[in-house]
This record gives structure tokens, sequence and C-alpha cells, in this order.
């Protein structure tokens, strides 16, 4: 606990410089309601009494020990001593015997904060004898808390500075990545008008982002469906999509033609954009540049259907070997056959020459055979089936 409210006075950084025209308008104030003419802020650490601001006279530090302040401010009651003198609490302190000051009388309320932190006191004294009424006592207790709401206000003032400050740093690198990346950012807001329009959108749009009408947006903007030629009506943009229907859109192929340059194929997602009520106040959307992608896609299209007719191709070359095998058969092995048929008779009869003849005739038919084989063969390697695939 002690721990938490010593770091209190760094929370709310008193050591800085105060606010000096308050504190000393408050510290007048008090001094007035007392009847005297002296009055101080003090604070208290774990070693010393640190005077923010006293009134009249120069602040005057002193050790812990030697504070009258230090001795019952965590009490978190007003301290009210008519004549420290006689007071056995206080007729020891340097401040009454002498050493630090001469003090009969003494007053103070606590400054404790909202969370139940006591930095120090509002203290009011005097070198002769004064009794306080309880409306005083009131009054001083009530300027304390006014005391405390002041350094509330600064803390908050620096508080709010301090965000200020980061959320424009975040701002500002969150802009820069935006400006950055290569895709486009655009948001808008319940109206569909325009509220950020980063570099890539408008490198790609070839505008401004400025858009006062909000009409026929698809036509001037150069937006197309993915067959690159028929316009995306207005109703069917992204933005507007998601601001209708309160929906996320993912995976919205599109395609900007400009005047000039080459067409650039786009994917968009969008989602709304919520308040704390949960009503859409705006929209988002993002695009990346997929023409590499789509490109690919389209040469590898091109490559099967140039596949496909290379297999229908393929399959009519076989449907000719088939038709030669079986010409070829027909045409030459059955002649030859008849042929040897009637050589092998005639050499039967005894001509010599009809077993040669009949003998050439046999290796004409193999080496027909071997053909006939070598092409089937060839056929039955690069032949294709029914699903276009090679075999």
């Amino acid at each position: 606990m002690e721990r938490e409210r010593l770091a209190a006075p760094h929370e709310y950084r008193l050591g800085d410089t105060p606010p000096e025209s308050e504190l000393s308008a408050v510290l007048r104030i008090a001094a007035t309601i007392a009847g005297v003419t002296s009055a101080s802020l003090n604070l208290i650490d774990e070693r010393r009494q640190y005077r923010l601001i006293r009134l009249g006279e120069a602040p005057v530090d002193c050790s812990r020990p030697d504070s009258m302040c230090a001795i019952q401010f965590k009490s978190d009651a007003f301290v009210h001593v008519r004549d420290a003198r006689v007071d056995p609490i206080y007729q020891n302190s340097p401040w009454v015997t002498g050493v630090l000051g001469r003090l009969r009388f003494y007053a103070s309320a606590p400054l404790v904060t909202p969370e139940g932190h006591a930095l120090g006191t509002l203290c009011v004294f005097g070198e002769e004898p004064r009794e306080l009424t309880a409306a005083q006592r009131a009054r001083l207790t009530d300027l304390a808390g006014i005391i405390i709401g002041l350094f509330d206000r600064r803390r908050a003032a620096r508080l709010t500075s301090e965000l200020a400050v980061e959320t424009q740093r975040k701002q500002q690198w969150t802009d820069m990545l935006l400006e950055t990346i290569d895709a486009a950012v655009i948001a808008c807001d319940e109206n569909y008008q325009i509220t950020f329009w980063n570099r890539a959108a408008r490198d790609w749009h070839g505008r401004t982002g400025e858009d006062p009408y909000r009409v026929d947006v698809g036509r001037r903007f150069g937006l197309f469906e993915p067959d690159g030629v028929t316009p995306i009506p207005d109703a069917d943009l992204p933005l507007r999509v998601v601001l209708r229907d309160n929906v996320v859109v993912t995976g919205r192929t599109m395609v900007i033609r400009r005047p000039t340059g080459e067409p650039r194929y786009l994917r968009a997602n969008a989602r709304p954009l919520h308040g704390s009520d949960g009503a859409v106040i705006g929209a988002v959307l993002a695009k990346v540049d997929v023409t590499t992608e789509v490109t690919r896609r389209h040469l590898i299209e091109q490559a099967r259907m140039r596949l496909t007719r290379a297999n229908a191709e393929l399959e009519r070359s076989n449907a000719d070997l088939t038709n030669f095998a079986a010409a070829v058969s027909h045409d030459l092995v059955a002649p030859l056959a008849a042929v040897g048929g009637f050589l092998e008779l005639l050499a039967g009869e005894g001509y010599p020459e009809a077993a040669a003849a009949s003998a050439q005739v046999m290796r004409m038919r193999e080496v027909i055979d071997g053909l006939l084989a070598d092409a089937l063969a060839a056929r039955s390697r690069t032949g294709s089936g029914r699903d276009g695939t090679r075999r």
C-alpha cells in the first residue's frame, strides 16, 4: 500500500513545474479562511517533506521525521492544533522549538487521491495560537479536494496530450504503411463518401479518389467484370454491396481498364465498419493485383487446349496407322501368300528356280511382318485414352 502511495506523486508528476497561479489562489483562500498569512502545499515521500508551493515565502523542504504534516497525514483526517507548544504530539517538533520555526497554530487537510492515496497536506499555520470553527475546517477540507481536482485535471490533460501524440504517431505509421503496400485500400463513410484512398488506389485508378457525384462509378473508374468487357453496375460494386447489405465480400474479381496501359486484374475483399451501437458507419475495401495469376491461368488453359488438339491429332494418326496396317495386310501379305503357294507347287514339279523364288517371298513376308509389328508397337506406345491423357 505504501509503495502505491509513493508512486502516486510520480503518476501525477507533481515534481514538474506546478500550475502556480491556480495553487497560489487556493492557498490565499485557505489562509483567508483560517485568518492567517501563511499556508503551504506539502508533498511527503519516503524520506522528506517537499513543499510544492508556500504562500508569501519560498518553499522550505525538510526531512520526513522533522515534518509536522508527516505525523498524521495518512489518517485521512483534518488535523487542528490550537497551540503546538502544549500539544504532546507536536511540542517537540523543530518547527515549534525554534530549530526550524516557532509555530503555535497548525492545521492541515490531507490531500487524498480518488484511489485513496495520501499525497500530503494543505497546511495553514501561524506563530500565534488560534482556534478554527467547524465551518472553517470544512472549507479547508473542501479546498484540499479542489487541489486534488486540479491535480487530476492536470494529469488528465497530460494523458490526453500523450494519447493524442501516440495516436498521431500510430496514425502516421498506419498511413505510411498503407501508402507503401502494393494493395489498393479504399474506405468510405455510410453515405458512400470516400474517406481514404491510398497510393496504390490512386495509381491503379489514375484518380485522387475525390468523387463528389458517387454515381456511374463503374464506368468512370473503368471497372469491368472478369471478361474485361462487361461494365460492373454501381449496385454490384463491393463497397455498395457492403453498405447496402451489411455483409462481407471476398474474392470479387474485376478488371480495371484505363485509357492507357494494359488492363489490370484485381481481387477485392470488402467489409463493413460498425459503430459502438452496431450500426454500419462505413466500409473498407482492399484490392490486390492478380494480373500475373490470371495470365498464368490463361497460359495454362491455352496449353491444355493445345494438348487436347495434339491428342486428337494423335488419335487420328493412330487410326490412320491402323487402317494402313489393314491395307498392307490385305494388299501385300495376301498376294504374297498366294505367290508363295504357287512357287511351292512349281518347286514340287522339279523347278529349282521356283524354290529359290519361294525363299525370296518368305524373306519379303518377314520384312513386311516386321514393319507391321513396329508400326503397331509405336501406336501402342503413343496411343491416347478416351479422356485425352497419354498412356
